[in-house]
């Protein structure tokens, strides 16, 4: 637990961690704070599950498109920028472009975790490195969490509409909080050892297929246990499942180091695997929420020090970015599989993460290609 201590000791490192927590209760406040408006407004639930995908949509290119920008544009002119956004969203949301207003709003939520990712990966050194995705993980899941709970409790007090402004207000603060953290100092870019850009990119490969199959399994358990387990069931399942990712990140990630990156990847997917399998075979919610829980946090936080093998420090931002898309998409198609297949798409989900579980074992016995910074040295250029 010393890595934490050390980690919140130095004040940049504070902020972002910071900034990664405000950034992430938009991302749980905007979804729901659609649905509620649009059904305030009096439309329909097929109306609000429009307005919900086309946000979802909005969203995911959204992340993509800031990822891909982080690599060329300072996060410090980025992410202001299309936080900014937020606020026109939250405009168009309170009159008749509902679906332009949802669209821009999945847009304009600044990729702050991606940018805190990025900015860790070239400025901390490879020791601290386990536990700062450690935290920037748990707060991440903090604020999903606290999201939705203002976007209810605004709705419950008969004051929906002021839920969309509040959601682009968290995404400014955010942003500011990064130009804090980053000023004066921005990450070094590590350049990619020559001989190695192959094994890089089946590296990268499997991070992201890694990403999809989890996102997938996601997806089944978003639509299976509420189905099976009924509402009260389900939601004590899916909040176990969040404090039992949290806390395996807390654990692992003040004792993992770097050389363990592939050991957690391949772990935590085989893991993921095994409960997916149980949970076809009929095994209950609850226990199966905590066990995917732990094995979730073992899997990110291996994927997380994959990247740092993998990908130079100036692409982080980018790459991270397309994992937590591809993690959408794969959620969707779980979802939709587990709609049409019930019976099946835990099985399917086992497969997939096994299968994923069995490429990054296979990269893992080739040689890495040496592209992030070396452990124990901090970089920083001025």
């Amino acid at each position: 637990m010393r890595t934490y201590g050390r980690l919140l000791r130095h004040p940049p490192t504070t902020v972002s961690l910071l900034a990664a927590l405000i950034g992430a209760i938009p991302i749980g406040m905007w979804p729901l704070a659609i649905v509620l408006g649009a059904l305030d407004r009096g439309g329909t639930p097929a109306d609000a599950g429009l307005v919900a995908a086309v946000f979802g949509i909005g969203n995911a290119t959204g992340v993509v498109t800031q990822g891909a920008l982080l690599a060329r544009v300072r996060a410090t002119r980025l992410l202001p920028a299309f936080a900014a956004l937020g606020i026109v969203a939250a405009v168009l949301l309170q009159g008749d472009g509902s679906l332009a207003g949802a669209a821009l709003a999945g847009i304009a939520i600044p990729a702050i975790t991606p940018a805190v990712r990025g900015r860790f990966a070239g400025t901390l050194p490879g020791a601290d490195r386990p536990g700062a995705y450690a935290l920037v993980n748990v707060l991440f899941q903090a604020g999903i969490a606290i999201g939705p709970l203002l976007a209810a409790g605004l709705a419950a007090a008969g004051l929906v509409r002021w839920a969309p402004p509040l959601a682009a207000f968290g995404g400014l603060v955010a942003a500011g909080l990064l130009v804090l953290a980053h000023h004066g100092r921005q990450p070094s870019v590590a350049p990619v050892a020559g001989g190695g850009a192959g094994v890089a990119r089946a590296g990268v490969l499997v991070l992201l297929g890694v990403a999809t199959a989890a996102g997938f399994g996601i997806g089944t358990l978003q639509v299976l246990v509420p189905v099976r387990s009924g509402a009260a069931t389900s939601g004590a399942a899916f909040a176990l499942l969040a404090l039992a990712e949290v806390g395996g990140a807390v654990l692992i990630g003040g004792r993992a180091g770097s050389r363990h990156a592939f050991r957690l990847l391949v772990g935590g997917a085989a893991a993921m695997a095994v409960v997916y399998l149980l949970l076809g075979a009929g095994l209950a919610a609850v226990p199966a929420a905590v066990l995917l829980g732990v094995a979730t946090s073992v899997q990110s936080l291996g994927g997380a020090l994959g990247l740092d093998r993998f990908v130079p420090a100036g692409r982080v931002s980018a790459v991270f970015s397309l994992q937590v898309a591809m993690l959408i998409v794969g959620a969707a198609v779980g979802s939709l599989v587990a709609g049409i297949m019930p019976d099946t798409a835990f099985g399917l989900a086992s497969v997939l993460l096994g299968a994923a579980a069995v490429a990054a074992l296979v990269v893992t016995a080739r040689p890495a290609p040496g592209v992030a910074p070396p452990a124990g040295r901090r970089v920083h250029a001025r």
